[in-house]
C-alpha cells in the first residue's frame, strides 16, 4: 500500500524552499544589485595608488649650462603585512635610514598595506638597505630636484619641497610650467594583503627655463660678496649686476646664502632674497634721482654754482649738516662731494610736486614687476602728505624706502641714455616637445631726455675718478657711479650711530655702459662708509666682468713706478692689471719705447720727455692673442671657472662633481674669449 509525505516532509521541503530561495536572492544582490560596489571594495583592497613626481624642467643660465636638474632616487615604502618582526625591522631601518627606531615601529605595525618609510633617500642609503633584503621593505624611484652647483644663484632659483612643489625663486614663480603633470604608481596585493606587481602611469616633464643669469658673472659676484662678507662681518649683502640696455639680469648674489639642495638646515631668513626684498633708505644714492630731476626740469646746470653755507642748512627748523663745510659749489661738485646741503638745495628748487613726480616717474615706491616672488614696492609717499622738510630729508636719501633692485634700475637709466627697461631674469620658457612657450623681449621707456642722461653720465664719472668713490676705480675701464652711507633707525625711532647701509651703484664702461651693478652692505663693522666698502667692492667684481665680457679697455691701465728690482717677468697672458717688465725696452726714452712690442701704446706714471723707461706702462691691445687651454681633468667647477677666468675663456658647464671631459682638449691652441664646454660628473673617468 503506498504511503504519502507526512506533514513533517512537507515541512521540509518548505524549509529548504525558501534558504533556496534566500541564497538566491542573496546571490542575486551580491552579483547584480551591489555588484559594482563590491567589485570597487575589492579593487580597493588589492591595490594602493600613490603619485608619482615628475621630473621638473632644467632651469638653464643664459648659455645652457644647468642650474637645476631632476635626477631619478629611490623613496622606500613598507606592506606591514608582509613584515613578521616589525621591532627587528624598524631596528635595521633605523640604523640604514637614520630615522627614530620607535617611528619606525609605530609605521610598521600599521594595519595597512602601504605606509612610506623614507622619500628620496641617497644613493649610500638606498646600497645600504637594499643589501638587507628586508621582507616588507620596497623601493619605488621618484624624481629629485638637484641643484649641480649647490649655493650658485640660491636666491634666483630657490627650492622646492618633498613633493617637487617649488618654494622659492624661480622654483616658485614658474611652478605652473616646471613641475609637469604627475604620474601613478599602483601596488597591487593579493588577499592577504602581499604586494606582487607594479604598474606605473609615467608622469611627464615640465618646460625648461632658460635665465638671463650668466653662470661665471654670478660665480664672480658669489666669490667676492663672500671674501667681502670676511672682511665686513655684516648683516647682509645684496649685489647685482644688469644690463642697462635690455634689463637683463646678468647676476644676482646675497650674504648669508643657502645651498637649495639642502634648504631646511637653514633659517628662513636666509631663503629671503634680499636684493628684491630689502627696504631701506638709500641716502645718497638717492642724490642721482634728485640732480636728474633738477636738470631735466631745467632748475639748474652742472655749472650752476650753489653756496652750501659752510655745511649747515634749516630746512623748516630742522638743521642739516654736511659731512665736510663745503661753501660755493657746482652742481656738478655737489654730486662729486656728495653735499647734502647742495641736494637739498636743488629739492628747494624743484618743489613738492614736481620731484614727487620724478620719483614716481623713475621708479621708486612701485615693484619693478621683474620675475621673481617676494619683491618688495619699497617706500614713498605721495607729495600731498610729506611735511614741509620732507623735501630735504628726501632729496638726500632719507624718509623714503627703496630695494636694491629699485636702485640698479635707477642708475641703468642714466647709463642707458635716458631709457628704463624692466628688470627679468628669464628670457625663455621651453617645452622639450612644444618648444618655445613664451619668450621675454625687452621694454624700454623714455623717462629723461639723453641729454640729461648724458650730463648725468659724466657727472657720476667724477665721482669715482675725483669724488667720494675713488676706490671704486677700475683698471683699464672707465666707471661712474654714486657713493651711499645710510643712518639706520635705532630701537628708539632715532637715527642710530652705529648702524648702516653702505652702498655704491654705477656702471662701466662710462663712455659705452654695458653692465650695471648695485652693491649694498648691511650694518658693516668697522669701516662703513659707501666709499670705504662698498665701491671696492663694485671694483673687485666690475673688472673680472668687463674682461670676462671681452669689453676692450677704454683707459690705460697704469702701475706704480717701480725699480729694475721690483720688476716682474713679462706675463706669457693677456689682461695686463699690473704693469709688465719688458727687457727690450730697457734703457729706452718714452718716445722709443712708444707702440712697440706686444702693447699697442705704453704709458708712463708721469712726464718723461728725457726720462728713461725702466718699467713697461700699458694696456694690451683689444685683440687678445692667444690662449692653450688648460688640462681640466679631475678638477672641481669652482678650479675650473677660477682658470678660465684668468685665462679670458667662456665656460659651458654641465653636471656637478668632477672635470671628466672638455672640448677644445688640453694643450689645443684658441683665441682668447673663446667658449670650452666641460662636462662634470660625480664618477671619474679612467684615461
Amino acid at each position: 500500500m503506498m504511503k504519502y509525505p507526512t506533514t513533517r516532509v512537507y515541512i521540509l521541503i518548505g524549509v529548504m524552499a525558501v534558504w533556496a530561495a534566500a541564497i538566491g536572492t542573496r546571490l542575486y544582490f551580491l552579483h547584480v544589485v551591489h555588484s559594482a560596489d563590491y567589485r570597487q571594495r575589492a579593487e580597493r583592497q588589492q591595490q594602493r595608488t600613490f603619485e608619482v613626481t615628475p621630473p621638473r624642467g632644467i632651469i638653464y643660465d643664459r648659455n645652457k649650462n644647468e642650474l637645476a636638474v631632476s635626477v631619478k632616487v629611490d623613496s622606500v615604502f613598507a606592506v606591514p603585512d608582509e613584515i613578521d618582526d616589525p621591532v627587528r625591522a624598524a631596528g635595521i631601518l633605523s640604523t640604514r635610514l637614520g630615522i627614530p627606531r620607535d617611528e619606525l615601529s609605530q609605521k610598521l605595525q600599521m594595519q595597512r598595506s602601504f605606509v612610506w618609510i623614507k622619500r628620496k633617500v641617497s644613493a649610500t642609503e638606498s646600497a645600504a638597505l637594499a643589501r638587507t633584503k628586508l621582507p616588507g621593505i620596497y623601493f619605488q624611484k621618484e624624481h629629485h630636484r638637484f641643484y649641480p652647483k649647490r649655493e650658485m644663484a640660491a636666491h634666483v632659483l630657490g627650492y622646492v619641497n618633498i613633493d617637487e612643489e617649488g618654494m622659492g625663486g624661480l622654483e616658485y614663480r614658474y611652478n605652473r610650467s616646471v613641475r609637469g603633470e604627475t604620474g601613478r604608481a599602483v601596488i597591487l596585493t593579493d588577499a592577504r594583503g602581499r604586494s606582487f606587481n607594479s604598474l606605473e602611469q609615467p608622469p611627464a616633464p615640465g618646460a625648461n627655463l632658460v635665465t638671463t643669469i650668466d653662470e661665471n658673472i654670478q660665480y664672480i659676484l658669489e666669490k667676492e660678496v663672500m671674501a667681502a662678507a670676511v672682511k665686513t662681518r655684516p648683516k647682509g649683502i645684496s649685489v647685482i649686476a644688469m644690463s642697462p640696455s635690455t634689463g637683463e639680469i646678468l647676476g644676482m648674489a646675497n650674504y648669508p646664502t643657502f645651498n637649495p639642495n639642502e634648504y631646511a638646515r637653514y633659517s628662513s631668513q636666509t631663503w629671503s632674497n634680499r636684493a628684491v626684498s630689502q627696504t631701506y633708505e638709500p641716502g645718497s644714492t638717492f642724490k642721482i634721482v634728485t640732480v636728474t630731476s633738477a636738470i631735466e626740469e631745467g632748475v639748474a646746470t652742472p655749472t650752476d654754482v650753489i653756496d652750501c653755507q659752510m655745511g649747515s642748512i634749516v630746512v623748516f627748523g630742522r638743521t642739516i649738516h654736511d659731512h665736510k663745510p663745503f661753501g660755493l659749489l657746482t652742481v656738478k661738485q655737489i654730486m662729486e662731494k656728495s653735499s647734502d646741503v647742495g641736494a637739498i638745495k636743488l629739492g628747494l628748487r624743484l618743489g613738492d610736486e614736481r620731484f614727487a613726480s620724478y620719483i614716481d616717474r623713475m621708479g621708486f615706491g612701485k615693484p619693478t614687476n621683474i620675475d621673481l616672488p617676494g619683491e618688495e614696492r619699497g617706500l614713498t609717499k605721495p607729495a600731498s602728505h610729506w611735511t614741509k622738510s620732507s623735501i630735504g630729508s628726501i632729496a638726500m636719501g632719507q624718509e623714503i624706502g627703496v630695494t636694491p633692485l629699485q636702485i640698479i634700475r635707477m642708475v641703468s637709466i642714466v647709463a642707458s641714455g635716458g631709457i628704463l627697461y624692466e628688470p627679468y631674469i628669464v628670457k625663455r620658457v621651453e617645452h622639450p616637445q612644444n618648444g618655445i612657450l613664451s619668450e621675454t623681449i625687452p621694454h624700454g621707456e623714455r623717462v629723461i631726455s639723453a641729454d640729461t642722461a648724458a650730463k648725468l653720465q659724466d657727472m657720476l664719472e667724477v665721482v669715482v675718478t675725483h669724488g667720494t668713490a675713488t676706490a671704486g676705480k677700475l683698471d683699464g675701464y672707465t666707471a661712474a657711479g654714486k657713493t651711499g652711507t645710510a643712518q639706520k633707525i635705532d630701537e628708539t625711532g632715532h637715527y642710530s650711530k652705529t648702524k648702516f647701509v653702505a652702498s655704491f651703484t654705477g656702471f662701466a664702461p662710462a663712455s659705452n655702459p654695458v653692465v650695471a651693478i648695485i652693491v649694498v652692505i648691511d650694518e658693516p663693522v668697522g669701516q662703513h662708509m659707501g666709499g670705504e666698502v662698498a665701491a671696492p667692492l663694485f671694483k673687485k667684481v666690475a673688472e673680472p666682468i668687463l674682461r670676462y665680457m671681452s669689453v676692450p679697455p677704454d683707459v690705460p691701465t697704469y702701475a706704480p713706478q717701480y725699480t729694475m728690482k721690483e720688476a716682474l717677468p713679462v706675463k706669457s697672458r693677456s689682461f695686463v692689471k699690473r704693469a709688465t717688465y719688458s727687457p727690450s725696452r730697457e734703457g729706452e726714452t718714452a718716445s722709443e719705447a712708444s707702440g712697440g712690442g706686444r702693447f699697442r701704446t705704453l704709458w708712463a706714471k708721469q712726464p718723461v720727455s728725457a726720462r728713461v723707461i725702466d718699467r713697461v706702462y700699458g694696456s694690451e691691445s683689444s685683440d687678445f692673442g692667444d690662449v692653450t687651454i688648460p688640462d681640466f681633468h679631475g678638477k672641481s667647477l669652482r678650479q675650473v671657472t677660477e682658470e678660465c677666468l684668468k685665462a679670458g675663456l667662456r665656460l659651458q658647464s654641465t653636471g656637478s662633481g668632477a672635470a671628466i671631459e672638455q672640448i677644445p682638449p688640453p694643450g689645443t691652441s684658441v683665441r682668447a674669449g673663446a667658449r670650452v664646454q666641460v662636462r662634470f660628473s660625480t664618477r671619474m673617468s679612467q684615461r
